[in-house]
């Protein structure tokens, strides 16, 4: 999957921009808040329909505008592709459009047809941060390759929502009646039990391509294991066992049931794939409590390399790789062990303050930008 030009008007604090890529390497250099992140948000918007940095989408407005426009095009492995999507006034209220190669999609519709991995400092979190960025972090990857999955989480979500509402309403009442609370029951499980068997199959296979590119990033001084976590809002945990579809509903029926007062009085639902963990270890040892600052970016780094290879194991084609400000994070070792992965095989965008952290790469080319303008070298 390559990237071929983007088109922004009135985003963040571009008025104008029009590029082309023709490499597989793009280095976007110069000072702080210039634009180089501004770009990377623009492509992540296009490829997810949402922004990692802000949940107004109003704010990516430039300011003194009252609209914006963001204009990809790209190539995947069997066309050219473009996708559009415009931010207007409209009788008073914002509208959102997206359309791809002209025709109109709804927001369920646009996920997956651009595929992107993002890098981040705030990625490092994700081995040492709280369970909700973990979460995110199997949550996009399986959203990207599978739309089914997709929609599990926006039904999922809808009826956890319906089920507390329910909690809050009941919790002042005297005699409550729970049947409704069971039909929210039923319908919780049965979505959670398909949710748990994705995440589960694809975890296995995300902590076999981790572990391999870990045993490589410390020469095969360390192993590194993924494990899922079964987790309450008590911070109680549940062992994983092989279950069934049919298996896992009936347990989680079980759990709400037994956690029923419980939720009442909290009026939230305190079991659940919206709970759960992944433990990340080395070795036996937790890398979140435990580990060094350095095995915890090795973790970090084999993760997202990791998630690189497993959509294309599913997509057949490598997604696209935004670096944002990764490299001064990282030490000359991991640099180079970075480099070396996606050279030559995955179209990547790189913000850098520095231009000397990225040593010239062969099919790369250097961008500078200054007050949102960008200039080729």
């Amino acid at each position: 999957m390559k990237i071929l030009s983007i088109n922004l008007k009135n985003f963040r604090n571009y008025a104008s921009l029009n590029v082309e890529f023709n490499s597989i390497i793009n280095i976007i250099y110069g000072n702080n808040a210039q634009g180089k992140t501004n770009l990377l948000e623009a492509i992540y918007y296009m490829a997810f329909g949402f922004t990692y940095r802000t949940r107004s989408e109003e704010e990516l407005i430039k300011f003194g505008a009252t609209d914006f426009s963001t204009d990809i095009n790209f190539s995947n492995k069997f066309y050219k592709n473009k996708i559009i999507i415009k931010k207007y006034l409209k009788n008073g209220k914002y509208k959102k459009e997206l359309t791809f190669n002209n025709n109109v999609l709804k927001a369920k519709e646009h996920y997956g047809l651009l595929n992107v991995v993002l890098f981040s400092p705030d990625d490092l979190q994700i081995v040492k941060g709280e369970p909700g960025l973990r979460r995110k972090f199997i949550n996009l990857e399986i959203a990207q390759t599978d739309k089914y999955y997709y929609n599990l989480l926006v039904k999922y979500n809808k009826t956890m929502l319906q089920r507390n509402k329910f909690l809050k309403d009941s919790k002042e009442k005297i005699n409550i009646d729970f049947t409704q609370l069971l039909v929210w029951d039923s319908e919780l499980a049965k979505i959670a039990a398909e949710i748990i068997i994705i995440r589960l199959e694809t975890l296995k296979r995300i902590s076999e391509i981790s572990a391999d590119v870990y045993n490589k990033l410390t020469l095969s001084k360390e192993n590194l294991n993924l494990s899922y976590i079964l987790k309450t809002s008590d911070g109680e945990t549940s062992k994983i066992s092989s279950k069934t579809q049919k298996e896992w509903e009936e347990w989680y029926l079980k759990e709400f049931k037994m956690r029923r007062n419980l939720d009442v009085i909290r009026c939230s639902t305190s079991i659940g794939p919206h709970r759960d963990d992944i433990l990340i270890n080395v070795d036996d040892n937790n890398l979140r409590a435990f580990g060094s600052q350095g095995q915890q970016r090795s973790a970090a780094l084999a993760l997202k390399l990791a998630e690189l290879e497993f959509i294309k194991e599913v997509k057949e084609e490598y997604p696209v790789l935004l670096l944002d400000d990764v490299m001064s994070e990282l030490d000359s070792g991991r640099r180079k062990q970075l480099l070396t992965f996606i050279d030559g095989k995955v179209q990547t965008f790189i913000t850098v303050n520095d231009k000397e952290l990225v040593k010239y790469l062969p099919d790369s080319k250097y961008f500078y930008v200054e007050n949102g303008n960008m200039y080729e070298e």
